[in-house]
């Protein structure tokens, strides 16, 4: 796992915290505590074919994936949430939604393992 290419880059919460590390932790572990819950409600309305929850819950994730500037997710949610608001190209919503959801995790358990949470 040492060798895995970061998920995420820290240096825009580093920039707005001014280098503040007690700061930046805190807001890791805000990340770590509640984007799973969203993770989860986005692949329920998923899975039960709620195209438009499923977008508003990709919707509440952006910016936290812009934040965190995990750019090999932001597109994939950004597609979710247009979708799910549009109802054009809702076939490939589920796709999305499980490869969101692994990238999130990873990126949590890098998280988790760089700040000792």
């Amino acid at each position: 796992m040492q060798n895995t290419a970061k998920l995420y880059d820290l240096s825009l919460i580093e920039e707005l915290m001014h280098g503040d590390k007690d700061s930046i932790k805190k807001i890791v572990e805000l990340f770590v505590q509640s984007i799973p819950a969203t993770v989860v409600a986005m692949q329920e309305a998923s899975v039960a074919k709620d195209w438009a929850t499923a977008g508003k819950e990709a919707h509440s994730l952006k910016s936290n994936i812009a934040t965190l500037k995990m750019d090999s997710l932001l597109d994939d949610i950004k597609t979710i949430e247009i979708s799910g608001k549009t109802g054009s190209g809702v076939e490939e919503i589920p796709m999305l939604v499980d490869k969101a959801k692994s990238i999130i995790d990873e990126t949590i358990i890098q998280l988790k393992q760089d700040f000792n949470l």
